[in-house]
């Protein structure tokens, strides 16, 4: 381990390490490092790791003084050029270009308005250092900070059980608390290492923004020890004092925005986000990269639609999709990568519509196709068969390539949580046509099978698509009246329990 800097000798955590046991009381102890965003404090903690046996004790955490999705759903976050731009550095992607800059290293965002500079320390970047889980930290960070009027002044307060349920470590059972700490730490850390220097130009009657290099955000740590009965300690929490960075004061800026000298500009952080990011990131980084470019780009009732190109760029680069069109294995490689990316996206809830004109069926992903699957075993052979004649012999052809660059997909459907609008539940009227049925998914699929009859057969009947059959027999919503008149109609053992319904 390296030697301990000159300051180590005045660091808390250094200072506890060198007493002696009897010194210490018996209440949780709490250490603020010196510095902040000193490497060396998991080191140091190092003799303090010891995994206590039973139920740790009670930590004495500082009252937070923030609050995470009240309304259940979702929660406003700054979605500023600044924070999304870092967010999409910290997923590593390998094309960003970094300039040295003695021990750091600097990556430059140009755009029509400004340019945005933002720096690392050179080993961060360099030996891969960094965890792409830290872009959950700028998002936590950044749904805090939306909560106050002035968060480069009013410090937020909050501890390690929001953030580990905030990223859903407490539902992680292979993990023990102290790894827990370490990596809410090690994120934590991280995050704080990130600086921007703003140089934006003036919009209307708001001045330039001119900033040197400064940290997106100012975290100050409090590590929490308690002794266990045999006289050890271990790491028992970490609470975190965080101001936002000067960039607020111009990005994030209420009062400013009413008086028209600063922009306020945020969005609406879902809560089931960040715990799809932890899931996806070590298998679908890709989807990663999209499911933060959806969150900062789109918006509920606005265009969702997006060219396939901008996409690819987004996750490998402009240079690796020149590389590809001359090499068939980087090609086939980026489109099966790309589409299984794409497919966790859909199983999550983002649905892309392929437009049909840029994006025909011959070149969708082969899940698409699989989602009119029928039930019944021999249908579901016929199906595949019939599929596979059609299907192209390549998946990597220069053909598909070039159709592919030139497609664009909309998203036609959002989780629940990223919708902001709150239904209101609608007052009890007489029974409409457009009024749910007490039909169920369950009735509907046994009077089909009464009439031997598969989804597929039945979808034609009725003019309907399969997967409307297949959704309406999983209970995936409720069977409207004028449906249940409809079902009937080709359904007889139906008709005595919509007759009953009416």
């Amino acid at each position: 381990m390296k030697a301990p800097e000159p300051d180590c000798e005045l660091c808390p955590i250094q200072n506890f390490k060198d007493q002696e046991v009897s010194e210490v009381g018996e209440a949780a102890i709490a250490l603020t490092p010196l510095h902040p965003s000193c490497q060396q404090v998991s080191a140091c903690l190092s003799d303090l790791l010891t995994v206590p046996q039973g139920k740790p004790a009670a930590t004495p955490y500082p009252q937070a003084n923030v609050t995470l999705y009240q309304n259940g759903r979702n929660q406003p976050f700054a979605s500023c050029l600044v924070i999304w731009q870092a967010c999409h550095l910290m997923t590593h992607r390998p094309y960003h270009s970094w300039q040295p800059a003695g021990d750091y290293l600097v990556h430059t965002y140009q755009s029509r308005s400004g340019t945005l500079t933002y720096r690392l320390p050179r080993a961060a970047v360099e030996l891969g250092n960094w965890d792409i889980r830290v872009v959950l930290i700028h998002l936590l960070f950044a749904a805090c900070v939306a909560q106050k009027s002035r968060p480069w002044e009013e410090e937020i307060i909050i501890n390690d059980r929001i953030i580990a349920e905030f990223l859903g470590l407490h539902q992680r059972r292979d993990m023990n608390r102290i790894k827990k700490l370490l990596l809410i730490e090690a994120l934590v850390r991280q995050a704080g290492e990130l600086e921007v220097a703003i140089d934006w130009q003036q919009k209307g009657k708001i001045k330039g923004v001119h900033l040197p290099l400064h940290p997106l955000w100012v975290a100050s740590p409090t590590y929490h020890v308690s002794r266990t009965d045999d006289g050890t300690y271990y790491l028992s929490g970490l609470s975190l004092r965080v101001l936002a960075g000067a960039w607020a004061t111009y990005f994030l800026n209420p009062e400013g925005a009413r008086h028209k000298t600063a922009y306020y500009q945020y969005g609406w952080l879902p809560m089931s986000l960040p715990p799809k990011i932890m899931y996806l990131w070590q298998r679908h980084e890709g989807a990663v990269v999209m499911l933060l470019h959806f969150l900062f780009r789109l918006r509920v009732g606005q265009d969702r639609t997006t060219k396939v190109l901008a996409l690819l760029k987004l996750i490998y680069g402009e240079e690796s999709l020149n590389v590809a069109w001359y090499q068939a294995e980087a090609r086939r490689k980026i489109i099966t990568t790309f589409e299984a990316d794409l497919e966790q996206l859909f199983y999550y809830g983002l649905k892309p519509l392929f437009d049909p004109t840029t994006y025909p069926k011959e070149i969708q992903p082969w899940w698409v196709t699989s989602q009119d699957l029928p039930d019944d075993p021999e249908a579901a052979l016929n199906f595949w068969i019939e599929t596979n004649r059609n299907l192209p012999k390549t998946v990597n052809s220069k053909r598909k390539w070039s159709q592919l660059l030139n497609a664009s997909l909309t998203i036609e459907h959002f989780p629940e949580d990223w919708r902001t609008d709150v239904p209101i539940p609608p007052k009890k009227t007489a029974r409409s046509a457009n009024s749910p049925s007490v039909v169920t998914g369950t009735m509907v699929k046994q009077a089909r099978l009464a009439q031997r009859m598969s989804q597929r057969q039945l979808s034609l009947l009725l003019h309907k698509s399969q997967s409307w059959i297949r959704d309406i027999e999983r209970g995936r919503y409720p069977i409207k009246a004028q449906d249940v008149q409809l079902l009937a109609s080709v359904l007889p053992d139906l008709m005595p329990n919509a007759t009953d319904q009416q």
